[in-house]
């Protein structure tokens, strides 16, 4: 079936109330907000907000990474940054990729100074084929099972500590990537996909596995915990446990660290010195960090049993 866009679907801006996200600070929660960023699902991060649009729908890029179509399976806020299409009548999840991946393939009609309007996006033509795959059973194959949460008191202690007091902080020195060979070694950049792995070199790595990078250029501030012995360079800052080795903490502070990316961008970079100074709420009992707090929290978090082997 060839159809337009506009007929399948009602266009509407994001919420206005979003374009400015400095005042989320502290409200970190379960809903999601989508931004203009142009992978995970354009996901920004998850507050304590009202969800404007029940899943499913599209969110389409207007401004960014313009262009880039995301199928919202949650219930979500969207920002103005962005074109949401809200199926008139419904659709399975096998059309609605379908939908989304035609609008990647014309996003080369537009740029910064032609951005992606609802009527552009309205005339679009489209085709709906009767697919062969089954959404619920590729989902099921790929995404890691939930895990049965575990129970956990509320912990209401909570002290605001420097990054510096928990980790050491260094950066590293190392050749370009493009410099080297490829073969076996991980070399982080400051991409925010693949764990910030962009390569694999022929070179011996320069630092050891179980830390965190985070990223001062690029994408800044992304977090990654780094499961394996890799190479990085300058730009990323390295963090290691000052006290003894704590998979639990060392994911709880990465997880801390990336609430505050969005204070950061290409223009206003991260630095060694302002993540140092970086507080994040930390829950103590008795004086000292409540490391099983921690644990639980932890433990339930989503993918948690894929991630463990790795401990």
């Amino acid at each position: 079936m060839i159809t337009t866009i506009g007929q399948l679907f009602k266009i509407e801006y994001g919420q206005k109330e979003y374009h400015n996200k400095e005042w989320l600070e502290g409200t970190e929660g379960k809903n999601i907000l989508v931004s203009s960023r142009g992978d995970d699902s354009g996901v920004f991060g998850f507050f304590e907000i009202e969800n404007k649009f029940k899943a499913p729908v599209i969110t389409v890029q207007g401004y960014g990474t313009i262009g880039q179509a995301f199928v919202q399976e949650y219930d979500c806020s969207v920002d103005d940054h962005l074109l949401v299409l809200i199926p008139k009548d419904k659709l399975t999840m096998e059309e609605l990729y379908q939908v989304a991946f035609q609008i990647r393939l014309d996003k080369w009609r537009y740029r910064y100074g032609r951005g992606i309007t609802p009527d552009r996006l309205s005339i679009q033509k489209i085709s709906l084929i009767e697919s062969k795959l089954s959404y619920d059973k590729l989902s099921k194959k790929f995404l890691p099972e939930k895990s049965k949460k575990i129970k956990v008191l509320e912990n209401k202690n909570v002290k605001l500590i420097k990054v510096n007091d928990l980790c050491d902080i260094q950066k590293k020195t190392a050749l370009p990537q493009n410099a080297l060979e490829e073969n076996g070694t991980p070399y982080v950049t400051t991409t925010s996909k693949n764990n910030g792995i962009s390569n694999f070199v022929n070179e011996e790595p320069n630092t050891k596995a179980k830390c965190l990078t985070v990223a001062l250029n690029g994408s800044v501030g992304e977090t990654f915990f780094q499961f394996d012995d890799f190479i990085t360079s300058g730009d990323n800052a390295v963090l290691t446990l000052k006290e003894k080795y704590n998979p639990y903490l060392l994911f709880y502070i990465g997880a801390m660290i990336k609430n505050h990316q969005w204070r950061y961008n290409y223009y206003r970079k991260l630095n060694l010195s302002k993540l140092k100074k970086m507080t994040i709420p930390t829950p103590y009992k008795k004086g000292n960090i409540d490391i099983d707090y921690i644990e639980k929290i932890t433990k339930n978090s989503y993918g948690f049993e894929e991630l463990k082997k790795f401990f």
